[in-house]
């Protein structure tokens, strides 16, 4: 803001182009990518000079025009190239007006014989942080709104808004939001969607690039990037690029503000910083608790629950809207004799006197059994006297990997299973431990692998191998979930729901359900046969 002296910005820049036809078809040769620009500004002209991709243009006030729009000033020259130049006015409040950072698109249209040859140039600049002054440590939360435009059957507009979350300490930030293509002569919406950011930032120096995603229905990739302005890294401001796999092309400019009533999102489990509810599907194994790990009429569930954590109390909401259950554990609820360096206990007593119980699995470098960041799992149950119902619910939860996440080529991932088995006509109970290992092949979606689960009886201690099953039509969804059936001799046993975690789909989680014995066709389960229910949990051990 201020009066401008004579000047040429550091910016980051982006370039788009594509020819058009009348009869609509698809744009032809479309081409999208960051590329290298320079914005001068003359203070003695009033003018800005844009230089890009081997062009030039100079715009003066004598060019100016009524923009439509309270948030830009737009210059234009008409000819045989038409011309025009729209930058961000400075202000301290809205979408599109900052303080110190600005944004602008420089465009040129040729119509010649009923064909269009449109170009689209954006940027962002202004008064940058200077690099010493970037933040090192903390993070950063940025409201952010976009502007663009895209290449279809012609060049429409796109704007759309969302959020910036900067980790200063680790060098990383994450952007998303709604992005939609409009067709500006008529007003229309052309497509939702949704954007997906992320990016390294640059040690010492304020910049930082990554990969740049949207899916409106129609998968685009590419990049973007950017740095802060102001003398504190107030604002953010960067440039974007997307590509289709049949043509399309799209680009544009992110400008924002930092805003503390955002709500941030946790970047691991070992420090949760920000108030979070955990979705996840859930299985569960309720009977009749005859006492002495013998159990009677088992029987097995699969469904959704949450699992809230509110950083002021540090306390655990674990809720099932659906059937009533709603139980919160506080620090004060920690059972220190039943907790380890594996897992925190947790014992509740509820108004209606029964007793429940939250175990969960501690991330990080220090868990002996296996080390987790972004995954993790917990055991819920509601605890009662004998001969009484007992619920026993396992669940997987964590920071789940953004479907633009995922990787390509294959990965192996290798992991442990709990959870708990009864004899399916009644009889003993088991607590279960075991392994189990994941091929993945990103790239067509698919994945296999088995699960050995191993039970130790709740009533006299003996060991149980209930052998080794198989994950069969293994899928991996768009959005990093995965699904499974589990088989043995080739029959249908049980199912496998989990998904990727982490941002980078290092760690597998999900819950399994099982019998040992297929009964599709009536037959009466063997004396030995049983159900088993629990979780497994993985990490990432190759391609």
């Amino acid at each position: 803001m201020g009066i401008l002296k004579s000047e040429t910005f550091d910016n980051n820049a982006a370039n788009a182009s594509g020819r058009f036809y009348a009869d609509e078809r698809p744009v032809e040769n479309g081409q999208s990518a960051l590329g290298a620009l320079t914005i001068a500004y003359d203070a003695n002209s009033q003018s800005y000079t844009i230089t890009t991709a081997g062009r030039t243009g100079t715009f003066a006030p004598a060019n100016l025009v009524v923009s439509g729009s309270a948030d830009l000033i737009e210059f234009q020259k008409i000819g045989a190239t038409s011309e025009s130049l729209t930058l961000t006015k400075p202000g301290t409040t809205g979408a599109l007006t900052y303080k110190y950072v600005g944004g602008g698109a420089w465009e040129r249209a040729t119509l010649a014989s009923g064909v269009l040859d449109f170009t689209y140039d954006p940027f962002t600049y202004g008064a940058e942080t200077t690099d010493s002054l970037v933040p090192r440590s903390g993070t950063g939360l940025y409201a952010v709104s976009l502007v663009g435009a895209r290449a279809m059957e012609a060049p429409f507009a796109m704007a759309g808004s969302g959020q910036l979350q900067a980790d200063f300490l680790n060098g990383s930030l994450t952007s998303s939001g709604v992005l939609t293509s409009i067709d500006v002569d008529t007003g229309l919406i052309k497509s939702i969607g949704i954007f997906f950011g992320e990016a390294a930032m640059s040690s010492g120096v304020n910049n930082f690039s990554g990969n740049f995603s949207m899916d409106d229905g129609k998968r685009f990739t590419g990049s973007w990037s950017g740095r802060f302005y102001g003398p504190a890294a107030e604002e953010v401001g960067a440039a974007w690029s997307l590509r289709s796999a049949d043509g399309e092309v799209a680009a544009g400019y992110m400008l924002g503000r930092q805003d503390a009533t955002l709500e941030g999102t946790n970047m691991a489990l070992t420090q949760l910083d920000y108030d979070v509810t955990f979705d996840h599907r859930f299985s569960q194994l309720s009977y009749t608790d005859n006492g002495g790990g013998m159990a009677a009429n088992p029987v097995s569930l699969r469904s959704d629950a949450k699992l809230g954590y509110t950083k002021a109390t540090d306390t655990y909401l674990y809720a099932d809207s659906a059937r009533s259950i709603s139980t919160s554990f506080a620090p004060t609820d920690k059972v220190v004799s039943e907790s380890n360096s594996a897992l925190t206990v947790y014992k509740m007593t509820g108004t209606d006197g029964i007793t429940y119980k939250l175990s969960l699995n501690k991330p990080g470098a220090g868990n002996p059994t296996i080390t987790l960041t972004y995954a993790s799992f917990g055991h819920w149950e509601r605890a009662q006297s004998a001969g009484a119902d007992r619920i026993d619910r396992w669940f997987a939860y964590g920071l789940r990997t953004n479907g633009f996440q995922i990787p390509t080529g294959t990965g192996t991932f290798s992991g442990i299973i709990r959870g708990t088995a009864a004899l399916m006509n009644g009889g003993q109970t088991y607590s279960l431990s075991g392994t189990s290992s994941f091929a993945m092949d990103f790239g067509a979606g698919t994945f296999t692998g088995s699960l050995n689960p191993i039970g130790t009886s709740l009533a006299n201690g003996a060991t149980r191998d209930f052998g080794t099953f198989a994950f069969d039509r293994g899928a991996i969804d768009i959005d990093a979930g995965l699904s499974a059936d589990i088989v043995g001799g080739g029959k249908y046993l049980g199912f496998f729901e989990g998904a990727l975690y982490g941002p980078k789909a290092t760690e597998v989680g999900g819950t399994f359900g099982m019998q040992t014995e297929n009964t599709d066709n009536g037959q009466t389960p063997s004396a030995n046969a049983a159900l088993l229910n629990g979780v497994i949990v993985g990490t990432r051990t190759g391609n």
